[in-house]
């Protein structure tokens, strides 16, 4: 794991931004807050390159991708989450590059916390169902990719784990909040997005602190030495 001075500024502007954005939004200022929240990610892949060119990263090319794809993902999904579907499509792919990425990364099998996904699917699709209309078939599809990126998740660190159940937690929150009456004011759209940054910095971090390394290549039988 990169050292913490390093870690601090490298993600210097993303703490920025991210507590700007923040601010903005917790006060109402609608124009600001639409101004700034698309810099919030960008800021975060900053903070990463920024460690992989200082630091002594072991992330493989292919795990970088994926989390360079997730991250690309999850901004267009910021972006364009006004228009339900397109956003909703965009985040869907940015999981499934996460899922991907677990996969890649970490070698251990998923926590058999991870189960407790399942009565968690269950009560949200229950609670929301009256809502849900048409929307009820895309709605549950995105929740079982989102449950099964958090149980990949657990197949990393705490820091991954951590990252994967906020994001639960904030599309829980961002659920209530687009199809019910509820989680409708300003300090409660600040908790939804606090917990999604949360989440893709615990996520980024998680792969930056123990990315598996590419493992040796087996000798070929001829470049095995013979017997004296």
């Amino acid at each position: 794991m990169p050292r913490v001075p390093l870690l601090l500024g490298a993600f210097a502007p993303f703490l920025a931004v991210s507590g700007f954005h923040l601010a903005v939004k917790l006060a109402g200022l609608v124009e600001l807050d639409r101004a700034t929240k698309g810099l919030t990610i960008p800021a975060l892949l900053l903070g990463v390159v920024v460690v992989l060119a200082v630091g002594r990263s072991t992330v493989r090319p292919a795990v970088l991708a994926l989390l360079v794809t997730a991250l690309a993902l999850s901004w267009l999904g910021d972006m364009t989450l006004a228009f339900f579907e397109v956003g909703l499509a965009f985040f869907l792919a940015a999981h499934l590059a996460y899922v991907a990425m677990f996969h890649v990364a970490f070698r251990r099998r998923p926590s058999w916390w991870a189960i407790g996904l399942v009565p968690w699917f269950a009560g949200l699709l229950l609670a929301l169902w009256p809502y849900l209309g048409e929307r009820v078939v895309i709605v549950a599809a995105y929740g079982v990719v989102l449950a099964y990126m958090a149980a990949s998740a657990t197949r990393g660190n705490s820091l991954t784990t951590i990252g994967g159940a906020l994001f639960v937690a904030s599309d829980s929150l961002l659920a209530f909040r687009l199809f019910t009456p509820l989680f409708q004011t300003p300090p409660e759209d600040t908790l939804i997005m606090g917990l999604y940054l949360a989440a893709q910095l615990c996520i980024a971090l998680g792969v930056l602190r123990t990315a598996v390394p590419r493992a040796p290549r087996a000798p070929h039988p001829s470049e095995t030495p013979s017997a004296a």
